[in-house]
């Protein structure tokens, strides 16, 4: 191998160095106590609009609700206080810690239907397949395996049960935490899954229910009725 071809073969290794380290950094989460803290911030809380997101999902007594990536808890908690006493909320995580919080923020609220479940990085380890929702709130874009992920979420679904996501955009991210709406489109269609309402909560981000055409599902009513859900 010649002196120059050598020298162009370290440099496209080098450059697929930095750019593979720079994604799996970007993919890393912070330490549990940092994260809460930024998470927790009443600024941050706000900007959840949790009050009308939980508005939108219809959220009811005894339903199951996984909360992929469940952070702080923002939306744990309100969701497992709507639906309770007979509904069970989980909280999915693969932070220990984070969980742990999650644990005694929801002890402290009195509640006694929230799991916590350890996660792993491409399958949230439910441990049941009758899943009401599933909610992922900007979190889908920070799983290195996202289609993976989708494939694993989709076989602990009821079958008519929804996968909610809410992420950026692109064009409305200022950096790499963003996933495009098309992809996400493309690997719910492949199982099945199809948007059954689009709301617009929010500016700067989308807002999808996903299900599939069975038993009680949206996509029914729709073809039925003629009309549509969301806005």
């Amino acid at each position: 191998m010649s002196r120059v071809v050598r020298i162009a073969c370290f440099a496209v290794a080098g450059i697929l160095a930095v750019g593979l380290s720079g994604a799996f950094a970007q993919l890393e989460q912070k330490p549990a106590k940092e994260y809460i803290d930024s998470m927790e911030r009443p600024g941050r809380v706000k900007s959840l609009k949790v009050d009308e997101v939980l508005a939108k999902l219809e959220l009811k007594p005894g339903d199951i609700v996984a909360d992929v990536g469940s952070g702080a808890g923002g939306f744990s908690i309100p969701m497992a206080k709507a639906i309770a006493p007979n509904g069970t909320l989980y909280a999915v995580d693969i932070d220990q810690e984070m969980l742990d919080y999650v644990t005694a923020k929801a002890k402290k609220e009195g509640l006694t239907n929230v799991v916590t479940i350890l996660g792993e990085y491409d399958d949230p380890k439910l441990p049941v397949k009758n899943v009401n929702v599933a909610f992922f709130h900007r979190v889908l874009h920070m799983i290195e395996h996202r289609q993976t992920y989708v494939n694993a979420t989709a076989k602990y679904m009821a079958p008519d049960g929804k996968i909610v996501i809410i992420d950026k955009n692109r064009e409305d991210s200022e950096n790499w935490m963003w996933l495009q709406q098309s992809d996400v489109d493309t690997w719910m269609a492949a199982l099945s899954f199809y948007p059954a309402q689009k709301f617009g909560v929010f500016d700067d981000r989308y807002f999808v229910v996903y299900q599939r055409p069975y038993g009680d599902s949206i996509l029914l009513k729709k073809k039925e009725g003629g009309g549509g859900g969301g806005e």
